[in-house]
């Protein structure tokens, strides 16, 4: 029997005055520190020998993503004021080496998750300005466009409408100003966060308001000859992320080595080579761990990435499997917070001035 919507309560969501200022405050506070030195003072500790930075998607209209994505010009800021620090952009396997080399410059490491066509479109040309190779990581299912790409989904339903009804929360949400519609995606962001089985209640929402995650896939993703060109770039290599983009601590054991081993069967398969270096999807420490990071030693890789934030030191060499990795983007001021992150900030934030090392398997 179908629902009587007339009774659910209506959410107008805004911006609250609360959270402009804090989210003001906290760019004030990333442009002073980075502009001033004292993030080169927290780097002095909790810098270490290098750093992971993640990206996703890249744009040049960011109203048009909801606060997703990083601008295409802060993406380029961040890569000159890398070079101009002295600080050498590598690939994976060379940031490996240099984690046992007492003598090895500085590094940075840039990653790209799920196979956006704009880190072809907008990042590459950057990167051949600037000879910066990058690594993307690449599930199966954006390949064979069958993707749960759910937060394409939210993002596309928000910005298409200025009302509808979400029946997984009983409620019609209005949005029809900027500002609601970024209240209302961030709102139902945060619930698919706080229980990613939530994911799964999604497609009767999706097919009420006649979104098809299919076509916004082969949108907004590479396919499969576009994956094959990039990576025969000597600028890109194509990593694995997992056959289903799924929260990998909520499968079981043999669910996951599937779900990472067919990725890596998949991939392997197309591109003619092997695939050493993975990603973890929804990589925080919550949903990724010990049982995550064996799976994925056992299947042969080299390198897996978390989105745990911290810089890279010596001790990471001895368990390549959970190695932090820091968020670069931040639409407000990509590059201040970039560079806050490279210094190790957001470790020294997140551990109150606790140990440098952001390892899973180390702090167990």
């Amino acid at each position: 029997m179908q629902a009587n919507t007339s009774d659910w309560p209506v959410a107008a969501l805004q911006v609250t005055a609360k959270a402009r200022l804090k989210r003001g405050i906290k760019t004030a506070g990333l442009k002073f520190l980075s502009r001033s030195g004292l993030a080169g003072l927290v780097g002095r500790y909790y810098g270490g020998r290098g750093v992971i930075l993640m990206f996703h998607e890249f744009t040049r209209a960011p109203e048009e993503k909801l606060g997703q994505g990083t601008r295409i010009e802060d993406f380029e800021a961040v890569l000159r004021r890398l070079k101009a620090s002295g600080r050498d952009i590598v690939d994976l396997s060379e940031a490996v080496r240099r984690l046992s080399d007492p003598d090895a410059r500085p590094f940075a490491v840039l990653t790209f998750d799920d196979g956006y066509r704009s880190n072809i479109d907008l990042a590459l040309p950057v990167m051949e300005k600037y000879q910066a190779p990058a690594t993307i990581y690449v599930p199966t299912q954006v390949i064979t466009r069958s993707l749960n790409a759910w937060w394409l989904g939210l993002r596309e339903l928000v910005l298409q409408s200025d009302g509808f009804e979400f029946a997984p929360l009983d409620t019609r949400f209005e949005c029809a100003d900027y500002t609601g519609k970024l209240a209302t995606f961030q709102h139902l962001l945060s619930w698919v966060w706080d229980d990613f089985a939530r994911a799964e209640q999604l497609e009767g929402v999706f097919r009420d308001n006649r979104i098809a995650l299919p076509d916004l896939v082969e949108r907004d993703f590479i396919d499969e000859e576009g994956m094959i060109e990039a990576d025969g770039n000597p600028l890109i290599e194509i990593g694995a992320h997992t056959t289903t983009h799924r929260a990998l601590r909520l499968l079981s054991d043999d669910e996951v080595r599937q779900d990472i081993g067919d990725n890596k069967h998949f991939l392997e398969e197309r591109l003619g080579r092997k695939v050493p270096h993975f990603a973890f999807p929804y990589g925080r420490p919550s949903l990724t761990g010990r049982r995550e990071a064996d799976i994925v030693r056992d299947l042969g890789f080299r390198t897996a990435v978390t989105t745990d934030p911290g810089c890279l030191f010596s001790a990471h060499g001895d368990d390549l499997f959970l190695l932090p990795r820091q968020d670069a983007e931040y639409p407000d001021d990509g590059l201040s917070h970039a560079i806050c992150g490279v210094n190790g900030f957001y470790r020294a934030m997140a551990t109150r001035g606790g140990a440098p090392i952001a390892n899973v398997a180390l702090e167990q």
